[in-house]
C-alpha cells in the first residue's frame, strides 16, 4: 500500500528501534550486566544461555534459584543486596524479552522467589544490606571549590557552568550529559523583574519517562548579578563554544586563544564527563566528590532551606517522597549545632554535682558536700579550681565513687574548657545539685 502524507508505514526494524529507544540506557546496561553474570554461572555448571531459555519454567526456576545463592563478585565477595536486586531485575527484563514468563511475578517461579527473599535476609545479616549513598558536599568545601574556578580560563569556565547545571537542575550523575546540545537550553526573561533565567528542555531520562506529564528537571538558573551568577557564566560559555560542533560539552583548548572559540570542534567523552566533579574537587584540594554528590548537595540545600519534598521532586524528578529519604542525611554543620546545644544546656545550670563512677569496683568513697574539695584532693588549695587537674587526680585515686559538689560559672575564661572528660575505667556524670 502506498504511503500518503497522513501516515508513515513502519517496518519491523523501525518498530524494534523505537522500542529500544524507549528503554533508558541505564536499564539496558543493567540487563546486559545481569545476563553476563548469569552466563558466567551457566558456564560453571556446563550450560549455555540458549539452552536455558528453552527450558520449561519449572527447570528454569530451579536454575535461577541456585544462581541467586551462588552469585559472587569477581573477587569472591558477596554482592550487596541492592546489586542482587538489580541483577534479578535485569534477568526479569531479559526473559520477558525472550518470550518467557515473568521470573519475579509468575507463580511458576515461586520457588526461586522464596530463595531470593531468604538470601536477601542473609545478605543483610552479613552487612550487605546497607546502601552507601553519595554524600552532599560540605559547605566549606563548596566554597573552596567555587573559589577555585577561574572563569577566564576555558576549562575553569566550563567547570563553573557544569557545577551550576548539576546543582540547579539536580542532574543524575553522568546521565544524558554526553547527548546535550546548545538547543537543550532556553534563555528567558522574567516579565516582572526583567532578570534572565535558563531552563532545561524536556529529555527522556531514567526518572523522566514517556508517560510523565511534567518535566523532570524543572529547575531554573536565575540571574543573580554577582560574581558567581550562573546565568552570566552560562551565556559567556555559550558565546565561546565552537559553532561547528553541535554538542554542549566541548573539549576546552589548553589556553585562551587570541581569537575565535575557546573550545574544539569535538565533544567531551562520556567518561570524561562522568569524572568531571572528581577532577574539579581534586584540583580544588577538597575531599574527592563525584557527579552524583552534586545531586545530593542540591537536594540537601533545598531541604535545609525548608522546601517541601513535593517541590524538590519537581526539580529532582523523583516520583515519590520516599525516594528523597536517601538524601535526608544530617550535615556535619547540623551535628555541630546539636553538640553546641547540648553543651549549652549542660553549662546552663550554675550549681552542679560532679559524680565520677567507675565501671567496676567493690568500694565507694563519698566525700561529704560540706567538705572542701581541696581538703580531700592532695595538691590543691581551696581557690580557683582547675577542673581538669582535679579529674586527673580523681582518675588516679582508688576505684570507687566520689560525689563532689562543684560550682561551675559560665565565664569567658571557662568557655574554652572541655565539658566532658573520659578516663580509663571511669565514667563522668554531671548532676544538678
Amino acid at each position: 500500500m502506498a504511503e500518503n502524507q497522513r501516515f508513515h508505514l513502519v517496518n519491523d526494524e523501525e518498530l524494534k528501534a523505537m522500542m529500544d529507544a524507549a528503554a533508558s540506557k541505564s536499564t539496558k546496561q543493567q540487563v546486559k550486566y545481569a545476563v553476563k553474570v548469569f552466563e558466567d554461572y551457566l558456564k560453571l555448571i556446563g550450560m549455555d544461555l540458549a539452552t536455558v531459555v528453552a527450558l520449561p519454567n519449572s527447570d528454569l526456576d530451579d536454575i535461577i534459584g541456585k544462581f541467586y545463592c551462588s552469585a559472587r563478585q569477581q573477587n569472591g565477595e558477596l554482592y550487596c543486596k541492592k546489586t542482587m536486586q538489580a541483577i534479578r531485575f535485569g534477568l526479569q527484563r531479559f526473559f520477558i524479552n525472550e518470550g518467557k514468563s515473568d521470573i519475579i511475578l509468575h507463580a511458576d517461579f515461586a520457588g526461586s522467589s522464596r530463595i531470593f527473599k531468604s538470601f536477601s535476609a542473609t545478605l543483610k545479616q552479613k552487612g550487605k544490606g546497607y546502601v552507601k549513598h553519595k554524600m552532599a558536599i560540605a559547605e566549606e568545601d563548596m566554597s573552596i571549590i567555587q573559589d577555585s574556578l577561574d572563569v577566564s580560563d576555558p576549562l575553569g569556565l566550563q567547570n563553573k557552568v557544569f557545577l551550576d547545571f548539576m546543582l540547579y537542575f539536580c542532574n543524575r550523575g553522568r546521565e544524558n550529559l554526553r547527548e546535550m546540545t546548545r538547543d537543550s537550553f532556553e534563555v528567558n526573561v522574567e516579565s516582572r523583574t526583567g532578570k534572565r533565567y535558563i531552563t532545561f528542555n524536556d529529555t527522556l531520562t531514567k526518572n523522566n519517562r514517556e508517560d510523565d506529564l511534567e518535566k523532570s528537571q524543572g529547575g531554573v538558573m536565575i540571574e543573580t548579578n554577582d560574581a558567581r551568577c550562573p546565568v552570566a557564566s552560562f551565556l559567556s560559555y555559550v558565546e565561546k563554544l565552537n559553532p561547528e560542533c553541535e554538542w554542549f560539552w566541548q573539549k576546552p583548548k589548553p589556553e585562551v586563544p587570541r581569537s575565535g572559540p575557546w573550545y574544539c570542534n569535538s565533544p567531551l567523552g562520556k567518561n570524561k564527563l562522568g569524572d568531571k566533579m572528581k577532577e574539579i574537587s581534586l584540583k580544588a584540594g577538597t575531599r574527592v566528590y563525584t557527579n552524583h554528590c552534586l545531586r545530593a548537595t542540591s537536594i540537601t540545600f533545598l531541604r535545609d532551606a525548608g522546601f517541601k519534598d513535593r517541590d524538590i521532586m519537581s526539580v529532582s524528578g523523583h516520583h515519590s517522597e520516599s525516594s528523597l529519604k536517601h538524601y535526608a542525611r544530617t550535615t556535619e554543620k547540623k551535628k555541630e549545632e546539636m553538640a553546641r546545644a547540648i553543651s549549652s544546656t549542660i553549662r546552663s545550670n550554675p550549681n552542679q554535682q560532679l559524680q565520677i563512677a567507675p565501671s567496676a569496683g567493690p568500694s565507694a568513697i563519698d566525700i561529704p558536700s560540706t567538705s572542701s574539695i581541696a581538703d580531700n584532693i592532695p595538691g590543691h588549695v581551696n581557690q580557683d579550681l582547675d577542673l581538669e587537674a582535679i579529674l586527673r587526680d580523681i582518675a588516679n585515686s582508688p576505684r570507687g565513687t566520689m560525689n563532689i559538689p562543684v560550682s561551675i560559672t559560665n565565664t569567658s575564661s571557662q568557655e574554652n574548657k572541655p565539658t566532658s572528660y573520659n578516663f580509663h575505667n571511669c565514667v563522668v556524670h554531671f548532676h544538678q545539685k
